[in-house]
């Protein structure tokens, strides 16, 4: 027998994938529902921290979607590929330059006033670093829309 697991070497069979693809998505709808309807009474909608789970949410629905896809269909699967990688990146943003009072508390809920302004900086650096990440992940997209040659290209190189 070779060193590896043969369960390892093997994917997942499509039904499979379909299925914990779809569950996963009906999981991130059922995070964006819960926190529309959190935010329904909020005053400021943007400012609550409910707010947060609209994106995230949003990002376990295109997960599902990205593994409930066939992996031939490459167009939409970079168009979802884009839009997940918007979503994260949008929590990011949220919560490194969002409304409302932000702070990094330590054990007993307390302000660390010395690591106070790094974890501000640290949070709008990784803010920044996604939307890098979402700027790359749609030139890819619309690189996949110039042609078949650039989507065979897409294909093989993700």
């Amino acid at each position: 027998m070779g060193k590896g697991s043969s369960v390892a070497k093997k994917g997942l069979s499509p039904g499979l994938r379909v299925a914990i693809g779809l569950a996963v998505c009906a999981m991130g709808i059922g995070v964006v529902a819960l926190g529309v309807h959190q935010l329904g009474p909020k005053a400021d909608k943007f400012a609550a921290g409910e707010f947060a789970a609209l994106p995230v949410g949003m990002t376990f629905a295109l997960v599902g979607a990205l593994l409930a896809l066939p992996r031939s269909v490459v167009r939409t699967r970079a168009l979802i590929a884009a839009l997940m990688v918007s979503a994260l990146a949008l929590t990011a943003d949220w919560i490194a330059f969002g409304p409302g009072e932000r702070g990094i508390t330590g054990g007993l809920g307390k302000p660390l006033q010395t690591s106070l302004m790094i974890g501000r900086v640290l949070f709008k650096v990784g803010a920044v670093l996604a939307d890098l990440m979402a700027l790359w992940a749609w030139v890819r997209f619309f690189r996949t829309l110039g042609g078949g040659g650039a989507a065979t290209r897409a294909r093989s190189s993700s």
